[in-house]
């Protein structure tokens, strides 16, 4: 129950983070001039206002003359993580917060409610137990379509009919029966989805494994263990993060970039977003370079195998962004559906214990 109406907000949460705290992801009414180098400015003004910072992560603006993100890797024992916001333009430092942290104010709201949502507020202990949770309801969305199936003789049609309707006038049991069997019928592919899918981003190497057993996968390797081919030249000739960018966007002249992930190694990595792609928000595509720009590894999303177009499924599916407002307007709905079938249910378990015990 806790996941579904978590999971029926999140599925809002840019603009909920949005509206909440408008000064990181809205524009400014009076803009500054655009700056040339807007990624090397950003960890610039990171360095000069938190210091002992280590960037991981540099997130493009959600519209053009936002605020940059700077994330830090998650601490290894909180499971938090930082998160800066910096408008290189005006040369400002805006302020941060902890991803994770149990505060209940509009810049930690969102953020709470997908820890909470995802991990549970407990860290990579409460993320496995809501993978777990997640399979068991698609467990018990199995075990309903099987005990709701209709069994009667006659026309099929008229008993699948039946089932799926409600007959609001009448016993209360016989209601609370109908809306429980009726609602599960009506949700169960949603259900279905939701729930693999969502188990699936839990155990993600089980899925990858999963999936490469019986389609053609491109697996890429971790990005800490990426070498350039030849020896590294001097660090005064590393041309810096605008450059990487610049040279990742040469590979997919259509797509617009949306992560710089840095890795304490040397391989940088730019994730970009193609027309076309079911991640409409951050994109699939990624294009790894060498600290000199040189390309060492790139994934085109549009041209994966088989394999890959389910892997790369599973998100955009889990949060409706692939199938659009309307999806997400069902999700939304979805979420109300776990509560009611935990209320229907145990009414009707406790209704038939009293009769049991009479």
């Amino acid at each position: 129950m806790l996941l579904g109406l978590t999971g029926s907000l999140m599925v809002w949460q840019a603009s909920l983070d949005a509206a909440l705290n408008p000064a990181w992801f809205r524009a400014p009414a009076s803009a500054c001039a655009a700056s040339a180098t807007p990624v090397a400015s950003t960890l610039s003004l990171l360095a000069e206002h938190a210091p002992r910072a280590r960037a991981q992560t540099v997130v493009a603006p959600r519209e053009p003359g936002a605020t940059f993100q700077v994330w830090e890797d998650r601490d290894a024992a909180s499971g938090w993580r930082t998160e800066h916001f910096i408008d290189p333009d005006c040369g400002r430092y805006l302020g941060a917060r902890e991803r994770g942290a149990l505060r209940l104010d509009a810049a930690h709201a969102v953020p709470l409610l997908y820890e909470l949502h995802s991990r549970l507020l407990g860290g990579e202990t409460g993320h496995v137990i809501a993978g777990i949770a997640a399979l068991l309801f698609a467990g018990l969305t199995l075990t309903g379509l099987w005990l709701s199936w209709p069994r009667a003789t006659g026309p099929r049609l008229k008993a699948w009919a039946q089932a799926l309707r409600v007959r609001w006038q009448g016993p209360p049991a016989r209601r609370w029966y109908e809306l429980h069997r009726a609602a599960g019928l009506w949700l169960l592919p949603v259900a279905l989805v939701l729930s693999v899918t969502g188990a699936a981003l839990v155990f993600p190497n089980p899925t990858r494994d999963g999936v490469a057993a019986v389609l053609p996968l491109q697996r890429l390797v971790k990005l800490s263990t990426l070498r350039a081919p030849e020896a590294t030249p001097r660090a005064s000739d590393t041309p810096g993060p605008d450059a990487w960018i610049a040279a990742a966007q040469r590979e997919f002249p259509a797509a617009r970039w949306s992560r710089l992930t840095l890795s304490a190694k040397g391989a940088v990595e730019v994730r970009l977003l193609q027309p076309g792609e079911l991640r409409a928000a951050t994109g699939y595509t990624r294009v790894r370079l060498d600290r000199q720009g040189r390309v060492l590894e790139r994934y085109d999303p549009l041209a994966a195998p088989a394999g890959n177009q389910v892997v790369d499924s599973l998100f955009p599916l889990h949060s409706g962004e692939a199938l659009g407002l309307t999806a997400r307007l069902i999700w939304t709905g979805f979420g109300l559906l776990p509560a009611t079938l935990l209320g229907t249910g145990a009414w009707l378990w406790w209704r038939r214990r009293q009769r049991a015990c009479a």
